[in-house]
């Protein structure tokens, strides 16, 4: 009689034909034995699987969807009110376990920033922010606190992303600076809240976004009229005066007829 073949719990099968991959992550989306979406995220040893809803290990603390939520309904609740006064506070083992929760919301965001659902990767990205906030009213310590502060600029780099990223994918390249130059001051007043306002000039986070707006502006679709104005001002610059009147008088019958009309295609890659 044959005997049926113990069940292995060898993941090896999975991650066969998908290479951990150290420059960028490595992310699919899958559909679950339960019919619902997951989230895969390939690591050096293994992969994390996420929850596309609610928290990224699909438990709910306490009965609420996050961690988060169950603290804000501690806080809310008649038992930590006295006299009018909140006496709410968190301590360390709390403010760890709120910690973890971070994590998952880390990961599942730089899934979504991959796989290029930035609506999701800013709502996780906007957790982490509430994670902060919360901790900075209500932690017991200073040191707690500063556990979490020192992550936001990190944290607004990705809410960033993702805002301008949508922007950019609409085409709404001067909203996309837009929202870029918001970043930077959110970070930069971050680094300020923090009593670091010698970090604001060299900060990595600021650099970087400046960088990207730079980049977009540069590879944006020009319309004719910008390419007109440019093409003066290098006629202009080699004092080629003929050229350089032709190009005024189009100038001149665009802005009666109001031609906006691009010249050339919208970028396919960042």
């Amino acid at each position: 009689m044959n005997e049926e073949a113990p069940k292995s719990n060898d993941i090896s099968p999975i991650l066969e034909g998908w290479d951990y991959r150290p420059d960028r992550p490595a992310v699919r989306q899958i559909v679950g034995n339960d019919g619902k979406p997951k989230i895969q995220l390939r690591l050096d040893l293994g992969l994390l699987q996420m929850e596309a809803t609610g928290r990224p290990d699909g438990k709910r603390p306490h009965g609420f969807d996050t961690l988060l939520a169950h603290y804000r309904a501690m806080l809310e609740s008649d038992h930590v009110v006295s006299e009018g006064e909140n006496d709410f506070t968190l301590n360390e083992e709390e403010c760890v376990k709120l910690q973890l929760e971070s994590m998952q919301f880390y990961h599942r965001r730089i899934s979504w920033l991959e796989l290029g659902e930035y609506s999701a990767a800013e709502a996780d990205a906007q957790h982490n922010l509430d994670i902060i906030t919360f901790v900075t009213e209500h932690a017991q310590t200073d040191q707690l606190k500063e556990m979490f502060v020192q992550w936001k600029p990190f944290v607004l780099v990705h809410r960033t992303m993702a805002r301008a990223r949508k922007a950019w994918e609409k085409s709404e390249f001067d909203r996309a600076i837009e929202i870029i130059e918001e970043g930077v001051g959110d970070i930069a007043q971050a680094y300020r809240d923090q009593g670091r306002e010698d970090a604001v000039e060299n900060a990595g986070e600021i650099a970087f976004l400046r960088k990207w707006a730079e980049e977009i502006d540069q590879t944006r679709p020009l319309s004719l009229r910008q390419r007109l104005e440019r093409e003066l001002d290098s006629a202009v610059a080699d004092e080629a005066f003929e050229r350089a009147a032709v190009i005024r008088d189009r100038l001149r019958d665009m802005g009666a007829e109001g031609d906006e009309i691009s010249t050339s295609d919208p970028p396919t890659s960042e």
